[in-house]
């Protein structure tokens, strides 16, 4: 058997109790995988094309960024375990990142209360899948994002793209980590796979990093995000993905819809979805209704991995004023061998990057196709 508890020191009580029993009349032996990353990244602004709404002058520093990545798989018979820790540098208060949201998805995700940089337990599931091979359910502590709408060139900030409009679907108003049930399953007569998913409204980050209040919410108090999701792989090779979800925290709820394929060395990946408010809120004012639209398209060529992204995000506001948003990526990466490989990209960002401004009262910032440049190298095991 195996137990893991977290107690929050504030309550003073055990709030999650995760555990499996592994014996089975034919127990085979037991697997454990180890893998790993460690990324350490430089990002720049080569010059500066935006301004804000107040017209102040604004300065944005380059930042030197590293994230660490551990995760373990324990397999036995039809079961498994999986177990993620991570930890990454907070991104400093005039760094690209922090005025340009939309720059780095891999900064700033393990923040606790202070907003101080910390090791994490983002995940922490137990997953059983059927004699049926398409059949699975999912039970624990995960990354809802990587549960749905998920691909196999633009859903990766360490290895792939690292500008939000191409890790993931920035109109799904997904909780970050957070308790989730997900099961999956096939229709047999129309060769589609389907998935169900069920997790807390608010995740960590909601909860400024804390596990206590969000296994605490695991009633329902706070809301829950619930998605429904259909995968269906076409006779030319086209996989197509249709979704939707709601989540009665944010008042929000929303559709989507995705297609992936392959031709040699060339994968494409495209994203269409909306999602409007049914009940006003003073934190959904400014997204009454969403739009989003991405395509992107992956070469590889010996070690050379060349990949280029469009994506468009319009946020209408109760009193119809729009809020564009338009990113576009291209990188290239250099596999020097089997664990290590050096990325170089590119950025452009037009429309408004930044609705959370770093300092207090800070102003909203709009930017005219504002460059950013970024490299990254990567170890991963």
């Amino acid at each position: 058997m195996i137990k893991v508890t977290i107690v929050g020191s504030k309550l003073g009580i055990v709030l999650v109790v995760f555990s499996m029993v592994w014996h089975t009349a034919h127990a085979q032996q037991r697997q454990v995988e180890f893998e790993g990353s460690a990324l350490l990244s430089e990002q720049v602004l080569p010059t500066q094309k935006f301004v804000s709404e107040g017209s102040e002058n604004i300065d944005v520093d380059s930042e030197t960024l590293y994230s660490i990545d551990l995760e373990t798989t324990i397999h036995q018979d039809q079961h498994s375990v999986f177990l993620w820790l991570e930890h990454n540098r907070n991104q400093p208060a005039d760094g690209v990142s922090a005025w340009l949201e939309n720059t780095n998805e891999d900064a700033g995700t393990t923040l606790d209360s202070d907003e101080t940089s910390r090791t994490q337990l983002s995940s922490l599931y137990w997953r059983y899948r059927f004699a049926e091979q398409h059949r699975e359910v999912m039970v624990g502590l995960a990354e809802v994002s990587m549960l749905l709408d998920t691909n196999e060139i633009a859903n990766d900030e360490v290895g792939q793209f690292l500008a939000a409009g191409f890790v993931n679907n920035p109109s799904i108003d997904f909780p970050d980590y957070a308790p989730a049930i997900r099961y999956q399953g096939t229709i047999p007569k129309g060769d589609w796979q389907w998935r169900a998913l069920l997790s807390n409204a608010k995740g960590l980050a909601d909860n400024q990093g804390n596990y206590a209040d969000t296994f605490a919410q695991i009633d329902g108090s706070e809301g829950v995000f619930i998605a429904l999701e259909g995968q269906k792989k076409l006779a030319n090779g086209i996989l197509l993905t249709l979704g939707s979800w709601h989540n009665s925290d944010t008042k929000r709820y929303g559709t989507y819809g995705a297609w992936y394929t392959q031709r040699g060395a060339f994968k494409l990946h495209g994203r269409l979805s909306q999602s409007i408010s049914y009940e006003h809120t003073e934190d959904n004012f400014e997204s009454d209704k969403s739009l989003f639209a991405s395509a992107v398209a992956q070469y590889q060529y010996h070690d050379f991995v060349f990949a280029s992204g469009l994506s468009y995000l319009s946020n209408q506001s109760r009193d119809n004023v729009s809020r564009i948003t338009r990113m576009a990526e291209c990188y290239v990466q250099y596999h020097w061998s089997e664990n290590l490989h050096t990325t170089l990209s590119h950025q452009w960002h037009d429309g408004v990057v930044n609705t959370e401004s770093p300092l207090e009262a800070a102003p909203q910032l709009v930017a005219n196709w504002q460059e950013v440049v970024t490299l990254r190298m990567v170890v991963h095991w």
